[in-house]
């Protein structure tokens, strides 16, 4: 029987080491555009959790769908990049909460509503 070691040694190659390029590219490109939302400390960790699991969404187009070396490379400069705008945006999600937690659950509330509405919409048997 095999173990989980051998499963994540068969599944890792040198495409993970090629694609480390990559995604310490596009963690700094992400990076760069949100230095006053984070912290230095967050900014740190969203970086180095990104040029960490970015290449396995690269590595997961290119082992499972069989895609192009260099597809696979966009795909884990894209992953960077919007992985540390999507930190950033839990975290304001979460200070916006800290600071107010009434006045952003009333806000996220209408903003789900609003949501609601648009896509019921186009619903043709939605009552007016």
């Amino acid at each position: 029987m095999a173990s989980v070691l051998d499963w994540i040694v068969d599944k890792v190659d040198t495409l993970a080491l090629w694609l480390l390029p990559p995604s310490l590219l596009g963690a700094l490109f992400g990076d760069a555009f949100r230095k006053d939302l984070l912290t230095p400390r967050q900014r740190l960790a969203a970086f180095a959790l990104t040029v960490m699991l970015s290449p396995l969404a690269g590595m997961a187009a290119g082992k499972e769908w069989g895609w192009h070396p260099y597809t696979c490379g966009v795909i884990t400069t894209l992953a960077a990049a919007l992985g540390v705008d999507l930190i950033a945006l839990a975290v304001a999600v979460v200070r916006e909460f800290r600071t107010d937690p009434w006045a952003a659950s009333g806000k996220t509330a209408d903003a789900i509503k609003r949501i609601a509405d648009a896509l019921l919409s186009f619903v043709p048997w939605r009552t007016k």
